[in-house]
């Protein structure tokens, strides 16, 4: 079955469609994204998270990625590799999609892409997934990928409402 998605880099152009997939996902985004919310508050804004997100990757501190959809174009979620830390060869991942597109197997196939991506080009081993116990989506995923639960951290997130929760960590080794 062929991908009706891809993924790749931020670029300058994914500018208004970016702000627009933040802006309809906003709700969603202010539990779990709370600073990718704020950081695409406006056009401008979306702007400066672009290039500050293009400059993180050609620093190799960050990637992040847009998932498109194929016959639109447009970008449809976010895959992101943060927290990289070059001396212990491990980082952190954290992906939304938008609602229209959950459940359909895309954010599993980009993690595919993500494990393979951080093992063969960033020759990093270990990959790290801090998810709310209310996120019944991520945690699927950590389980469809074999991520072992390392441990409850309380109170560590903070969302956009000011409102605290505890996170799981979660822990595959590639």
């Amino acid at each position: 079955m062929q991908s009706s998605f891809v993924i790749a880099l931020l670029e300058p152009k994914d500018k208004n469609s970016l702000f627009e997939l933040i802006q309809a996902n906003a709700k969603r985004l202010y539990q779990y994204f709370p600073i990718t919310a704020k950081e695409n508050c406006s056009l401008v804004a979306t702007e400066i998270y672009i290039t500050t997100k293009m400059r993180a990757a050609s620093a190799k501190e960050n990637y992040t990625f847009k998932i498109v959809e194929k016959t639109t174009k447009l970008p449809i979620g976010l895959l992101i590799i943060k927290n990289i830390d070059w001396q212990t060869k491990a980082c952190e991942f954290a992906y939304f999609i938008d609602k229209n597109f959950e459940g359909k197997g895309i954010v599993s196939n980009g993690m595919k892409q993500l494990i393979t991506y951080c093992k063969d080009e960033l020759q990093l081993k270990k990959v790290i997934l801090r998810i709310g116990e209310d996120n019944p989506g991520s945690l699927r995923i950590a389980e469809k990928f074999n991520f072992k639960l390392t441990k409850r951290v309380k109170d560590e997130h903070e969302d956009f409402h000011g409102n605290i929760m505890d996170v799981l960590h979660f822990e595959k080794l590639l």
